[in-house]
């Protein structure tokens, strides 16, 4: 502890450490919401009728069913980024935009994980990056 209360170091680490656990509810509630919207979908759609094969014709008497894969949605954007230290959004929309203006695309697609000032990003956050971006850790 300082001579008047906490370094800056230890207020960063606490400043950290919130927002770390800020960003994994937020990650739980992300995926509960999915997992909630996915049980949703599949309650929502009819049985097929049983001996109905796909196309509404009746299979065989006998037939196995055929499981059918289910096709994820492909994510929209164009991958992730993990912060690294001396990153700014604008040096990571220069880098894989090609536009350090472009900050503000990477910064509306991680507001719930950013916050609500975009100059707080942290080293290990994991960024979502708007279409067309590369992946580069």
């Amino acid at each position: 502890m300082g001579l008047f209360g906490r370094s800056d170091k230890e207020k960063e680490r606490d400043e950290q450490a919130k927002h770390q656990e800020a960003q994994r509810r937020m990650q739980e509630a992300l995926q509960r919401r999915q997992q909630q919207d996915a049980a949703q979908k599949a309650a929502a759609k009819p049985a097929p009728a049983p001996g109905a094969a796909a196309g509404g014709a009746a299979a065989p008497a006998g037939a196995k069913p055929q499981a059918v894969p289910v096709s994820q949605p492909a994510p929209a954007g164009g991958g992730t980024y993990t912060v690294q230290k001396g990153d700014s959004l604008s040096k990571i929309a220069k880098k894989h935009l090609g536009d350090a203006n472009a900050w503000k695309k990477i910064y509306e697609a991680n507001r719930a994980v950013i916050g609500d000032d975009p100059d707080k990003i942290f080293p290990g956050q994991k960024l979502k990056l708007p279409g067309g971006a590369t992946h580069i850790a």
